[in-house]
């Protein structure tokens, strides 16, 4: 079959024929698949059998593999390679609604289950974060539930009123590494109690595309104060600055959403969206395999 783009019709978005990532990719596919997911940012693959060793070829294809900071935490609480909650291969992760019983929950302590996600771009909370991430699909309910929705943070940024971009300019956010995107507790992680308490790194509010000079907003995730704080603000200014940005960059018209069906992979860029996920059926199984592009400094606009 011909390698073909068809977009979504939305504001980002496009689907994938004419590639099998379960193959060698060859220099045209790599070629093909890199200006695609730069024009669409998001990229979806359908009937795709794939083993934990493609998607490592495909980020690998695509800038390198990096380590899910999520692994490094489940890890040090004492999950083991292969395990519920850990990959047997490295730089592979898993989202899924399973317990250590292989039966689907809602929600745990340390693990987001079923639970919707909140909007966020992957991995925010470290300081280089991964370029991309590559997210396939192995078991999803069949009543729905689960599905992925993606924003444009590029055209959040230009449909921005010029004053808040002033406004904006030269900040940042210090990013929160004690939860997750359901607002769950990490594992060995303490949750902060101040500003001064937040562990994690501080990124620019607006940041460079570093392969299309473009400027996108990059808010990361947002969790109740004193988490994700703007670092220049005090707190009043800096939560009502981040209730306007958060809004202005989550609305509809910028927005895709996909609903998952088994053996589909999602390749998106975090450099210029964020994702969230919607609440799934806790009665079934839901768990996808994913695989991080490597990332390099965030570049302030």
């Amino acid at each position: 079959m011909e390698r073909t783009v068809i977009p979504s019709g939305k504001a980002l978005g496009a689907e994938i024929f004419g590639v099998d990532l379960s193959a060698p990719l060859s220099d045209g596919d790599t070629k093909f698949i890199k200006d695609a997911w730069g024009e669409h940012l998001v990229l979806l693959f359908r009937e795709q059998d794939l083993a934990p060793e493609n998607l490592l070829a495909l980020v690998s294809a695509l800038g390198g593999v990096q380590e899910t900071g999520s692994r490094k935490n489940f890890e040090a609480a004492g999950h083991k390679a292969g395990s519920a909650r850990v990959s047997a291969v490295s730089g592979v992760s898993y989202i899924s609604n399973l317990d250590e019983d292989g039966k689907p929950f809602l929600m745990k302590k340390h693990s987001s289950g079923s639970q919707e996600l909140f909007w966020h771009s992957d991995n925010s909370y470290v300081e280089v974060p991964p370029s991309g991430s590559f997210l396939h699909s192995l078991q999803v309910p069949v009543d729905g539930g689960g599905d992925t929705s993606f924003v444009n943070q590029y055209l959040a940024y230009e449909t921005l009123p010029e004053a808040t971009k002033k406004r904006i300019a030269g900040l940042h956010i210090k990013h929160d590494n004690s939860k997750n995107t359901s607002g769950g507790e990490r594992p060995t992680v303490s949750q902060p109690q101040g500003r001064e308490d937040v562990n994690g790194p501080v990124h620019p509010i607006v940041r460079i595309h570093p392969e299309t000079n473009k400027k996108a907003l990059y808010l990361g995730r947002r969790y109740k104060w004193p988490s994700s704080f703007v670092v220049e603000l005090g707190d009043d200014e800096s939560e009502e600055l981040l209730n306007e940005l958060w809004a202005h960059a989550t609305q509809d018209s910028l927005k895709w959403t996909h609903s998952w069906k088994p053996q589909e992979g999602l390749l998106w860029d975090n450099r210029c969206t964020m994702h969230h996920r919607s609440q799934a059926d806790p009665t079934q199984a839901r768990v996808l395999q994913r695989a991080l592009v490597k990332g390099a400094p965030v570049i302030a606009a």
